[in-house]
């Protein structure tokens, strides 16, 4: 009795029929644009990532550099102290001060960013002694900031006055500009005397051969 023979059985990988599943050639071309199909979603969100960032970094740098805007905030509130304006953007605020008298500069941070009026106070002397020591930290300490300087009129030039602390051999002597925010009377101001002016202090200039260095303010009251 002859053995029966055994039969090589041989199975094939890596194919499948689809047909045996009911999967058509258009099927096929469906599953093969879903990967496609993400990068393009992929796509939309870096583009709109990229977008909010350059709003951001415009109204940033007009609000901080040249004190125009937000163009691309929402106003929110306005207080009652002259109309100083809040705006909340995606991520951050811009508080635009605008005292009867008072601050009148513009600030951008973030929403946890305070409502604040109150000024740094500081003389002539001690600014000047800081920034003479020290002239990198002290401006970055008070530049940009509401402060209150008192000091004596050195000159009184247009709508503006300079009040200035000078030392014997010039070592310290520093001037401080200050423009004033709306048409003021001097009149019952002179030389020497000692006011107290408040307003935004901007930046510092270093010393030349011929120059001291200053502090340059900007809307200032007198006080």
């Amino acid at each position: 009795m002859r053995k029966k023979k055994k039969e090589l059985k041989t199975e094939e990988y890596n194919y499948v029929d689809y047909n045996n599943y009911g999967m058509n050639d258009l099927d096929m071309e469906i599953i093969e644009e879903k990967e496609p199909l993400s990068k393009v979603i992929s796509n939309i969100i870096f583009i709109f990532i990229i977008a909010l960032g350059i709003i951001i970094a415009i109204d940033v740098i007009c609000v901080q550099k040249y004190n125009k805007g937000p163009y691309f905030a929402i106003r929110i509130k306005t207080y009652n102290d002259g109309g100083t304006e809040e705006f909340y953007g995606l991520g951050y605020k811009v508080i635009k001060y605008h005292q009867e008298q008072g601050r009148r500069d513009t600030e951008i941070g973030f929403w946890t960013m305070p409502y604040s009026v109150e000024p740094i106070e500081i003389s002539a002397l001690d600014l000047a002694i800081e920034f003479r020591n020290d002239p990198e930290k002290t401006a970055n300490k008070y530049a940009g900031q509401f402060m209150r300087i008192t000091g004596r009129i050195y000159k009184i030039k247009d709508n503006e006055l300079i009040l200035r602390y000078k030392d014997s051999d010039d070592a310290y002597t520093l001037k401080v500009k200050c423009p004033m925010a709306e048409k003021t009377d001097f009149s019952d101001f002179e030389e020497g005397m000692e006011i107290t002016v408040i307003g935004t202090l901007d930046n510092f200039t270093l010393a030349t051969k011929t120059t001291s260095n200053s502090a340059n303010m900007s809307n200032c009251f007198t006080e």
